[in-house]
């Protein structure tokens, strides 16, 4: 199987029931469920798995996406004690009292569905099929057929990470035949659906698929935590937590120090992600 194909991870694929099953519970356990974006879920179901399945104090749940903003907004209205977002937080967001641990920089990728033959494209030639210019594979390199373009918003997290590289794409209006995703799970649900189809999103997030995609180099160079980290793949996004200052529980201090432990940092680099190495904010 070519290095460019996302073989089926068996751990995500059982994520659920390791949670639920294989993690070592008692009635007095700390619950902690860590809503928010949709950029880290697959690497946080990772966490939450080993951390549950290493001691049985806390159990960590991570529920479906409801984006940053609602993330950010259960963590002010007091019904959790960690976020998940997609990026850094802005400063107004800061002044009200939040602060954000970061987890890693994640590169951010094009994908094509199982179908598609060809594993390498460039920044022009993704412009002219988002643009509709380019419709066929063949036209890329690839075997005949068409190409199922999926866009997302223009305040998405990958597509700002796009156009904040590649200045084109800011001009760039989506053909209309491409079809616009607002969260991730629909943008994964779209690439197994179609096996022609071509998407873009956080490179740990592709481990939640079911098919085998084809993970794009883009202009020569692999989207890897290794290249994110050499400076030779541009494109990428920071991701972490987010709590209220002097705020977290014991749940929530011993989940943050695991995700900085060495297991921790294992698990960041087999999805791909450069584990950050900025220090955790004090709890002052």
């Amino acid at each position: 199987m070519h290095s460019a194909f996302l073989p089926l991870h068996p751990l995500l694929c059982a994520a659920s029931l390791l949670i639920t099953l294989v993690s070592p519970r008692n009635a007095s356990a700390e619950e902690l469920t860590i809503p928010g974006s949709g950029n880290p879920e697959s690497v946080l179901i990772f966490f939450a798995a080993a951390f549950n399945q290493s001691q049985s104090s806390h159990h960590v749940t991570v529920p479906p996406s409801i984006g940053t903003a609602g993330g950010l907004r259960s963590l002010e209205n007091r019904e959790t004690e960690l976020a998940r977002v997609g990026r850094p937080l802005k400063a107004e967001e800061s002044a009200r009292g939040l602060v954000y641990v970061p987890i890693g920089r994640d590169p951010v990728t094009f994908v094509g569905g199982a179908g598609v033959s060809i594993t390498d494209v460039t920044a022009d030639q993704m412009i002219n099929v988002y643009s509709g210019k380019i419709t066929n594979w063949q036209d890329l390199g690839g075997k005949p057929g068409p190409i199922r373009a999926i866009g997302r918003e223009s305040t998405d997290s990958s597509w700002q990470t796009v156009v904040k590289v590649f200045k084109s794409f800011e001009a760039t209006a989506f053909g209309e035949d491409v079809k616009v995703v607002h969260l991730d799970p629909q943008m994964i649900e779209l690439l197994d659906k179609y096996p022609g189809s071509l998407g873009l999103l956080n490179r740990s997030g592709l481990a939640a698929a079911k098919s085998k995609l084809v993970i794009f180099s883009l202009d020569g160079v692999k989207p890897s935590a290794e290249n994110v980290e050499n400076g030779q793949y541009k494109l990428w996004l920071d991701f972490g937590l987010v709590h209220r200052a002097n705020q977290t529980s014991p749940a929530a201090r011993s989940f943050i120090h695991f995700m900085r432990s060495p297991a921790g940092v294992r698990i960041l680099r087999e999805q791909g992600v450069m584990p950050s190495t900025e220090p955790i904010p004090p709890r002052t």
